[in-house]
């Protein structure tokens, strides 16, 4: 009879527990997730921080926190912290257990393998007893986001394009002549104006003599890149790796650029997150402008909007003049060139960097000026 009741009494006892802890395992349960930085460059590392707290007098036994991330986000192991893979999307989870009134913050290394937008969305929370009979699962949603900015690839500015406003033979890097600046003197020409005329030099000389004015730089670059993959490519992008290596290519040159104090723009055949339209960005400059390109280019998605002659058709057709063009594609034809032509008439500048699968066998060494093709003004 003693045994009878000790079961009974048993029985009682965890029936009791397993209802309370279902009941209220999960409540005054606070639980936060954010990346420390907001923005960094493929191949960053960042810290993902979790915390959660227990705001009662009942411990929780066990809670389980599951999650989804892209793969493209690589976590480091931890003890109490499992990640199964798939193709894009990988399964996070983490164990806890709470004494009552205590919180826990646990940070997360984690390496930025890919350029992008990351947004931390929803986490599960499973909670039980003692004993594991019951438990109980809340759904939260986060708002934590993460851009991850193209790695500019190196470029040498002497490689960038440069424009030829006087006489017959190009100069390697901007130059336009400064009507503010004026480094001399030098005999008239045809084609000069009266106002150009320097009458203390020329009574001098006995000889009409003009202002010679210095050379400052042209600050206007246009990056424009090519999402095909190749030639008569359909809708899709197979070659994903590839284009990955333009954007970084077009966010090195961006950057040497800007550096350089000059203005950068950029435009391509992509969309970015949430918009159908090709990007296109206009010349500015400044830190804050590339920062904004570098935000635009994260965002990109590869996929085709618009044939790409066209975009530079529509581009020619602005009417845009003074500005140095770069063009990054994995081929060139008859098409581009007749563009290009119409921008050279314009009174720009074309140069095209060819990008090929040779890009991608050393990265680290590839130079997006080797192997290209450059036709100037």
């Amino acid at each position: 009879m003693i045994l009878f009741w000790f079961i009974v009494a048993a029985v009682g006892i965890l029936y009791v527990q397993s209802r309370m802890f279902q009941r209220y395992v999960l409540r005054k349960i606070q639980y936060k997730r954010h990346f420390q930085t907001k923005a960094c460059f493929r191949g960053d590392q960042v810290e993902l921080i979790e915390q959660i707290s227990n705001a009662k007098w009942l411990p929780v036994p066990w809670l389980r926190i599951e999650s989804q991330l892209s793969t493209h986000l690589h976590f480091q192991r931890l003890d109490n912290f499992s990640v199964s893979s798939g193709q894009l999307y990988q399964n996070h989870k983490s164990f806890f257990s709470l004494s009552p009134y205590t919180r826990i913050t646990r940070k997360h290394r984690i390496t930025c393998a890919k350029r992008g937008w990351y947004q931390l969305q929803t986490v599960t929370l499973t909670g039980g007893d003692l004993l594991g009979l019951t438990n109980a699962s809340e759904q939260i949603q986060l708002d934590g986001r993460l851009l991850v900015y193209p790695k500019p690839a190196q470029v040498p500015v002497d490689e960038l394009p440069y424009h030829s406003w006087h006489g017959d033979q190009s100069i390697r890097r901007w130059i336009i002549s400064d009507p503010f600046v004026i480094a001399g003197v030098r005999d008239y020409q045809a084609g000069d104006t009266f106002k150009q005329i320097n009458w203390m030099a020329t009574a001098k000389t006995g000889r009409l003599q003009v202002h010679q004015h210095d050379f400052t730089a042209d600050r206007r670059l246009m990056i424009y890149l090519n999402v095909d993959d190749a030639e008569g490519m359909w809708r899709s992008v197979t070659d994903q790796a590839l284009i990955e290596r333009g954007i970084e290519w077009a966010a090195g040159a961006a950057e040497a650029v800007i550096q350089q104090g000059m203005d950068v723009g950029f435009a391509a055949n992509m969309p970015v997150i949430g918009t159908r339209d090709s990007v296109h960005i206009e010349p500015r400059g400044g830190h804050e402008h590339l920062l904004e390109i570098f935000e635009w280019m994260a965002m990109l998605q590869i996929e085709r909007t618009e044939l790409f002659h066209q975009l530079l058709e529509r581009e020619a057709l602005s009417g845009y003049s003074e500005r140095d063009v770069l063009v990054i594609s994995t081929y060139w034809n008859d098409d581009f060139e007749q563009q290009a032509d119409r921008l050279r008439y314009n009174g720009n500048a074309v140069s095209v960097w060819s990008l090929t699968n040779a890009a991608l066998t050393d990265a680290k060494t590839a130079r997006p000026g080797e192997g290209r093709e450059e036709v100037s003004a």
